[in-house]
């Protein structure tokens, strides 16, 4: 048994066990022998198994869906939806039917490598894997997937699918070397000390057992290169240049065959590769400066000449051989492809690629490659290199006079510089678009542009202006035929009515929607249905904002629109918190942190969420988020983003200074105001002066609460009464205005809501009050144990949880705990309500997550 194999019974043994419907994560450091034990198993399966090799390439800019391409050649029916440039969810879906038949293995290597497309492939495969009959193995170098790595997100959302198990390849044991090592005479603890068990560094020392130890697996693997002769060092040199594989007629094939024979090159399928990636960069790092760039262009020419060559590859070689003509050739096409793959983050690394060697290019190709480097970047959420390359490309159309194209760039910066919380100079820049381009003929151009004022007049809560700017819009685009920014355009008008006609609202939102859908706008489509969800969920129409918030999340996830969807999320996590639903709120917050910090809106509600989540359950660390939330939307000076942040604040200090009255915050009470402090009841103040003048009905009630004022008629009727928070579905509020109230026995029944839902802080004031009032005999509230988890569960709805996670039904669960059935559905029941969440399996998914 070679190095590569020993120590790796058990590991083998769990791959054998993996019963088809698995996905199997394999990680381990570079060298540690993931592909041999893959290839090991692979070797035992019967011969009618199919299993079916995909690798991702180490470009510097991966090839979009390349293992899927390395796959297909095997499936003539992927390979045609490839071909024919179909959508991904197509090509996804086709490539699960082509698994569905019958038994197979499908390989996935170096997913660290993997560029978007594929990792959202992963994604796919994993969440559906348990419904096929085949088995997908993916290897990935763990020490590569750091904190910001694309991969660790496909990892973490996969962490919970039952489906999906993981595996770490561990480097041997010093007892494995040195029963390698002491036959042949070496010093093993040494050889131990230096390769630290990793086994690519055990063969390579020991494939040289004659020389002295090398201090490095470089100097190693170059002295065995050097020793095959000029000849099969110039084919090392060459193919070292080619990530992952190079095609053998890019060899002397006599040259190559001692390349073979030492085991530091392999022949696959017509192709050459190295056996190990450290190999390879050990003769890449060797080869000179000039000669590297000789070489890149050998490969350039000679992978030009051929069919089929994916234009990721020869961008790569044209840009290390110094050829900015072929770059310039090469690069726009890859970029291409990759955006209609929907790896946007490709997308946009070619263009980049692109724009670094197009000084000497005509202004207008200039100009047009930075105005796609800006919208690939927008797309993927890079939005302060989108923004720096919208400014470059609006001085080049300037320099030409070309004002139409810097008029619609200027739109889609505007939009950008929003994301970013420079609210200021957003509207600045949509403004200058409009005073440029209104002194010509009126034009799409024009519309852009006046779609993008409307979008930011409605987002600052401009509702009046923003329907007068987005009509002027809607018609010139309906004018001119232009069916996508009419679409946008009625987003902007559509959501500008939801405070004052909401039914309307709806209305023009869904006819932008089928709008957007109609030209095949993605990223319009995914916008309307964000303001539907977020301008329903903002004036506390649950229903409506659950649904399409919901759709957002997946319509946008599937597309590689990951800016709205971070966008619906963080919404999403500001519903659940206002519904009762504080688990999922509290997982969605975490998300929206994690995983888009460009994107300040999403980070203002995420924010604001997790310190109101803190401040009501009396967890430490409030000030924290919530000061982070203002800060952020004191940039941006918009109302949507400074109420919410300081009504928490307001409510966080209205909590710890001792809660009077009960319900502050909660319905009108003219003279009785929160007890804050001097500085922020003036933010509160001015916050809620400008919502007046905005008359935001839902902003007024809540700042106005705080502060104690008469509210006018036009506030929200649930703050100017204390009524109809239940039926709202708003179940904090509901607690605190039973719980305020004269009558004891609503009085206790508020505050059994209150502990009931893990608001313990308010709980806790409110029991204290009501002592006060002569009140003794009081619910005491969850024991300590059911405050533990974030859900506040039960022991018994804990126990419950368990089993359900194991898949048990209610009759089993009862037999188990020695209950009845039914009282299990109770239990199941409360359960999912307060997770938040509508399906067994979903519960099952939290638990999992919750107990690791």
């Amino acid at each position: 048994m070679t190095s590569m194999l020993l120590e790796r019974d058990e590991l083998l043994a769990v791959l054998r066990e993996s019963a088809p419907g698995t996905m199997v994560l394999i990680g381990g450091e570079a060298g540690i022998g993931k592909t041999t034990l893959v290839q090991a198993h692979c070797d035992t399966l019967p011969s009618d198994v199919p299993v079916r090799f995909g690798f991702c390439d180490a470009l510097g800019t991966p090839r979009a869906l390349g293992p899927l391409h390395d796959i297909a050649r095997t499936m003539p029916e992927v390979a045609g939806r490839l071909s024919a440039g179909a959508d991904r969810h197509d090509v996804f879906t086709t490539f699960l039917d082509q698994l569905r038949p019958g038994p197979s293995v499908t390989v996935v290597e170096d997913a660290q490598w993997a560029d978007e497309g594929t990792l959202d492939l992963l994604l796919y495969l994993g969440r559906r894997i348990g419904d096929l009959p085949a088995v997908v193995l993916v290897t990935y170098r763990s020490e590569e997937v750091g904190r910001d790595h694309p991969l660790r997100r496909v990892l973490g959302d996969l962490a919970t699918a039952r489906p999906v198990r993981r595996i770490q390849v561990p480097a041997l044991s010093q007892a494995a070397v040195t029963s390698l090592a002491e036959p042949l005479g070496l010093d093993t603890a040494r050889l131990y000390a230096l390769t630290g068990g990793n086994p690519f560094f055990v063969t390579e020392v020991l494939s040289t057992p004659a020389d002295d130890l090398p201090v490095t697996v470089r100097d190693a693997v170059l002295s065995r290169a050097d020793r095959l002769g000029s000849a099969a060092r110039a084919v090392l040199d060459i193919v070292s240049l080619v990530p992952d594989r190079a095609e053998m007629s890019l060899v002397d094939p006599e040259a190559l065959e001692p390349c073979l024979e030492s085991g530091l090159l392999l022949l696959e399928d017509g192709m050459v590769r190295f056996r190990h990636e450290l190999a390879r960069r050990a003769v890449e790092t060797d080869v000179s400066a000039v000669r590297r760039s000789l070489l890149h262009g050998r490969v350039l020419d000679h992978l030009a000449g051929l069919q089929g060559v994916d234009p990721a590859r020869l961008s790569h070689h044209a840009e290390a051989s110094g050829d900015r003509t072929a770059v310039l050739r090469y690069a726009p096409i890859a970029a291409r492809l990759a955006a209609r793959a929907g790896a946007h983050r490709e997308a946009a690394a070619q263009y980049a690629r692109a724009v670094r060697h197009c000084a000497a290019a005509q202004v207008q190709e200039q100009a047009e490659l930075w105005e796609h480097l800006a919208h690939e970047c927008d797309s993927s959420g890079a939005l302060s290199d989108g923004i720096a390359a919208a400014q470059r490309a609006i001085e080049l159309w300037q320099s030409i006079g070309n004002t139409e194209r810097q008029g619609a760039v200027m739109a889609q910066c505007s939009l950008m510089l929003w994301k970013t919380a420079q609210n200021a100079a957003a509207r600045a820049m949509a403004a200058a678009a409009a005073e440029l381009l209104e002194a010509g003929p009126p034009g799409r151009a024009l519309a852009q542009v006046h779609a993008a004022q409307a979008r930011l007049l409605m987002l600052a809560r401009e509702m009046p202006a923003a329907i007068e700017v987005g009509s002027r819009a809607v018609e010139l685009a309906e004018r001119l035929g232009d069916t996508q920014t009419l679409g946008r355009a009625l987003n902007a008008v559509g959501t500008a009515h939801f405070l004052t006609d909401p039914d309307r609202a709806v209305e023009l939102l869904e006819a932008g929607l089928d709008a957007s859908a109609q030209v095949g706008d993605d990223a319009g489509t995914a916008a309307a249905m964000v303001n539907l969800g977020s301008g329903a969920g903002e004036i506390r129409r649950y229903e409506v904002a659950d649904r399409w918030l919901g759709e957002a999340v997946a319509w946008s996830g599937q597309r590689d629109l990951d800016s709205s969807r971070i966008y619906a999320l963080a919404w999403q996590a500001r519903s659940d918190f206002e519904q009762g639903r504080w688990a999922a709120a509290s997982q969605r917050v975490e998300e929206v942190i994690a995983g888009a910090p460009q994107h300040v809106p999403a980070q203002i509600i995420a924010y604001t969420v997790l310190g109101r989540l803190r401040a009501r359950r009396g967890d430490p660390d409030v000030s924290g988020p919530l000061a982070t939330a203002w800060r952020l939307a004191q940039q941006t000076g918009d109302l949507q983003r400074l109420w919410p942040a300081v009504a928490a604040r307001a409510e966080a200090e209205w909590m710890s200074g001792g809660g009077e009255p009960l319900d502050a915050g909660i319905t009108s009470r003219v003279g009785e105001a929160a007890q804050l402090g001097e500085d922020l009841a003036a933010e509160v103040r001015a916050t809620y002066e400008l919502a007046l003048r905005l008359r935001h009905p839902w902003a007024v009630g809540e700042l106005g609460c705080w502060l104690g004022v008469e509210l006018p008629d036009f506030a929200a009727a649930p703050y100017r009464t204390g009524e109809g928070w239940r039926e709202l579905g708003c179940p904090f509020e509901a607690a605190l205005v039973l719980a305020a109230g004269d009558d004891p026995e609503r009085q206790v029944a508020g505050l059994q809501e209150l502990q009931q839902l893990g608001a313990r802080a308010a709980a806790d004031l409110v029991a204290r009050q009501l002592r006060r009032e002569g009140l003794v005999r009081l619910p005491r509230g969850p024991r300590p144990t059911t405050r533990e988890n974030p859900a506040g569960l039960t022991d018994r709805e804990t126990e419950v949880l368990a089993l359900v996670a194991q898949q048990l039904r209610n009759t089993e669960i009862g037999a188990r705990l020695h209950i009845s059935a039914k009282t299990v559905d109770h239990h199941v029941s409360a359960v999912l309500g307060k997770l938040g969440v509508s399906t067994r399996q979903e519960a099952g998914r939290w638990f999992r997550a919750f107990s690791e």
